[in-house]
């Protein structure tokens, strides 16, 4: 991803490197303090199957408790 420019200096538009054909907002907290238009990060995503499961187990007791059921 690289950066393109920033916007009411709250958020950066990220563009997919090096084809530039898709942009991204985020949140420019979410940068290094020093970021400028221009400077390229690598991006990665792992999945985390530990919090997932939590969450389904969450939502699932959510929707007894909802519908009422005994063991929600």
């Amino acid at each position: 991803m690289q950066i393109n420019r920033f916007e009411d200096n709250a958020m950066a538009v990220l563009l997919l490197y090096p084809d530039g054909r898709r942009s991204f907002d985020v949140l420019r907290e979410l940068l290094a303090e020093n970021t400028q238009p221009g400077d390229v990060f690598k991006v990665g995503f792992s999945h985390d199957r530990e919090e997932t499961e939590r969450i389904a187990e969450e939502n699932k007791r959510l929707w007894d408790k909802l519908l009422g059921r005994a063991d929600g």
